[in-house]
């Protein structure tokens, strides 16, 4: 039954309810104004008894088994069409659109967040780029946690896994994949083996692949697989946010902003900088403490950055 039915009044949560039911709009009388087919009428019509159809036999399957759920409706039968430009969806969205419904649906996503102290990372950083400024090359703070989440992987190797049905891939490496913002969607490209890479080269193929990425000219070895993954919008003044688990992997970072945090220290008042990162597990791989413990050692890390070197 579709959505829209000429001349006929009906509110765009009846016409909805209609479709999901198999009701016959043209057959129901309207309570609301005008004669409008609102959401009591529906409900009303759901409770008179009515004959068998062919729409109605379809729809058992759902109404038996709630997990399986009807999809949504179309959104564009709530807005008239003169309101809105259709933008149609590339190969690229789309797959990310079918991806992250996956996901979301088929993963029981939990969510871990922590404040990491930052204020040895960046005087590190700062002594690193003053090194480096001479061979015109220079590291960011994303950069050293890729290094960080590296060494955290391996040491709490439980988080540095896939699940597959009736067992968990515990990876060799720290294969990590660095979220990419493209003008038409987002792509994780991987860096491989980042727990035996050091940070130079780490910052050196994180800028390659963004750049290629930003071309359409990697290939899918470059940005399918991967066991972790790290996304950061900081640089966009964004605080703090969840990110959704990119599969086969079981968990990925979301990493927020920089932001100053006071407090008395021997009755003196100190400002430090911090930054707060959401860990998302794949709670049929990973448990909470695993994860704590996992967010423990990238702490320990960025507050002695010498060990990133290590």
């Amino acid at each position: 039954m579709s959505l829209s039915q000429p001349g006929l009044k009906a509110s765009p949560l009846a016409r909805f309810m209609a479709q999901q039911q198999g009701l016959d709009l043209t057959q129901l009388s309207g309570s609301g104004p005008d004669g409008r087919i609102i959401r009591r009428d529906i409900e009303a019509a759901l409770k008179a008894p009515r004959p068998v159809t062919p729409e109605l036999v379809a729809q058992p399957v759902a109404a038996a088994n709630p997990a399986i759920m009807p999809p949504l409706a179309d959104a564009r039968a709530y807005y008239a069409p003169e309101s809105y430009d259709e933008i149609k969806l590339d190969g690229m969205r789309a797959a990310i659109a079918t991806r992250l419904t996956q996901s979301t649906q088929q993963i029981p996503h939990f969510y871990l967040t922590m404040a990491l102290p930052m204020d040895a990372l960046m005087a590190y950083r700062g002594r690193v780029n003053q090194a480096l400024a001479e061979k015109g090359e220079k590291i960011s703070l994303n950069d050293l946690l890729v290094r960080g989440v590296a060494l955290a992987l391996m040491e709490v190797p439980e988080v540095n896994v896939s699940f597959a049905g009736d067992a968990i891939l515990q990876h060799h490496h720290a294969d990590i994949g660095v979220a990419v913002a493209l003008d038409d969607g987002l792509i994780t490209p991987i860096v491989s083996q980042c727990d035996e890479k050091p940070i130079r080269a780490i910052a050196a193929e994180i800028k390659d692949l963004a750049a290629r990425a930003a071309e359409k000219r990697l290939k899918p070895s470059e940005y399918e697989g991967g066991s972790f993954s790290v996304s950061n919008l900081g640089m966009f003044g964004v605080e703090q946010f969840t990110a959704v688990i990119n599969p086969p992997q079981a968990a990925i970072l979301a990493v927020g902003g920089l932001s100053r945090n006071g407090r008395l220290q021997d009755d003196v008042y100190v400002e430090e900088h911090e930054m707060r990162v959401t860990l998302s597990c794949d709670h049929r791989a990973i448990d909470g403490a695993v994860g704590a413990r996992f967010l423990a050692a990238l702490k320990d890390y960025v507050a002695h950055p010498l060990l990133l070197a290590l």
